[in-house]
């Protein structure tokens, strides 16, 4: 046997060791169940916040979220903007080269040599 088989034997031994069942002690049952009984009744109380701050805080958070939705509005507005004069400037800059190189033609055809 090589030292890999070994190894996992001895795990395998020490595992079912471990694993072996082991009896609860005299009585445990009947502790469990005498003390399920005296906790039946759940006593859960998951939100116990007045009535008063409950109202306040729906009211701040619908605040928030309206404010989180006007500037997320006017940020996609300002976008838009911003795309729209863009564009526009590019469109500008195009009609501004055209012109120029029409009336750079015009000079050339003129006779005026400018530049290069």
């Amino acid at each position: 046997m090589n030292q890999l088989e070994e190894l996992s034997s001895e795990f395998e031994r020490e595992l079912t060791r471990a694993m072996r069942g082991v009896d609860p002690a005299e009585g445990f049952a009947d502790r469990v169940m005498a003390r399920a009984q005296v906790n039946a009744k759940p006593r859960v109380r998951l939100f116990g916040m007045p009535l008063r701050a409950r109202v306040w805080t729906s009211g701040a958070i619908a605040a928030a979220l309206l404010t989180g939705i006007f500037i997320g509005e006017e940020i996609h507005l300002r976008h838009q903007r911003e795309e729209a004069a863009q564009q526009q400037f590019e469109l500008a800059m195009r009609i501004t080269d055209r012109t120029l190189e029409h009336v750079q033609q015009q000079l050339w055809d003129a006779g005026v040599r400018l530049g290069n």
